[in-house]
């Protein structure tokens, strides 16, 4: 039986009005992201801000971080970005919910444009870093196997938005791009990123998975070590029922997948606290395509 038992979210809104910290009021959420280079987005509504806090949402209150998980478990941020549109309205006799629309990255990828040439001889991944230099709000965190990319054969020309180039390499060098939290992440198509989170019963896994041409669907209860480009090791007798693989006795069965895309969703008030899981099967270190 699972043991997440008390929850915990917690959302920080920021800007040049400052911080504020909620964890008392009530919060729904529900965050999407993925492997590719289309931007992660949030849902998250908030009910009775005080008035003042509500007219400085999107103004003064322009970036936000959410962090989610059990007491005595992973805590952790499952979104940060910026705030693109704000929706109030009551909701019943006395109260008033605060609804934000957001985005992973939207600074740098509305903002940053370049109009450079690098010259012949160039590593792919030096471009990157080039490109990344120029999204403003996003840092470099993890490129994996790209090092042996060929150099270029003749100088190159950079011009327009960074995100399009970056779009444009990744389809002549086979990976894939994203912003994960505010930091820019490269991985080459059969590559992945980090340690595996268990998903099992014991863990939280809901129901049973769904195998597809690709992989694995699975729900989970909400763990915040679930991400694009991470392992999730699904332990089920079920998947080895299905796929005729045999039994790992040190794992129940299942196997190893990389996150293509997770959606995270729940409330501090009702019962809805998941984890929607896609992955790709993983054999011998390799991404299965």
């Amino acid at each position: 039986m699972s043991r997440q038992w008390k929850r915990v979210v917690s959302l920080t809104i920021s800007g040049k009005g400052g911080s504020l910290t909620v964890d008392q009021l009530k919060i729904e959420f529900s965050a999407a992201m993925s492997i590719g280079s289309k931007q992660n987005t949030a849902t998250i509504s908030i009910w009775n801000l005080t008035k003042s806090h509500r007219k400085m949402l999107g103004e003064e209150f322009d970036k936000i971080e959410l962090k989610a998980g059990y007491e005595g478990g992973p805590i952790g941020t499952i979104f940060k970005g910026d705030i693109r549109d704000v929706t109030t309205t009551k909701d019943g006799e006395a109260e008033v919910k605060s609804e934000l629309d957001c985005g992973d990255g939207d600074e740098g990828v509305n903002k940053g444009a370049i109009s450079e040439t690098v010259p012949a001889k160039t590593k792919p991944k030096a471009i990157i870093e080039k490109l990344v230099k120029k999204m403003p709000g996003v840092t470099l965190g993890q490129i994996k196997g790209l090092d042996d990319l060929p150099e270029t054969k003749r100088s190159t020309t950079l011009f327009g938005w960074a995100f399009r180039e970056l779009d444009e390499l990744g389809r002549q060098h086979g990976f894939y791009w994203s912003i994960q939290n505010g930091q820019f992440e490269a991985v080459k198509a059969d590559q992945h990123l980090g340690d595996a989170t268990v998903i099992s019963r014991e863990t939280g896994m809901i129901g049973i998975p769904e195998i597809t041409d690709k992989g694995i669907k699975v729900k989970a209860l909400l763990n915040p070590n679930v991400a694009p480009n991470r392992l999730v090791d699904v332990r089920s007798g079920f998947l080895d029922e299905e796929s005729g693989r045999d039994k790992r006795a040190s794992d129940e069965g299942g196997g190893l997948f990389r996150v293509s895309s997770c959606t995270f969703s729940g409330t501090n008030r009702g019962t809805e606290f998941y984890v929607d899981i896609e992955g790709n099967r993983v054999q011998g270190e390799k991404v299965v395509k």
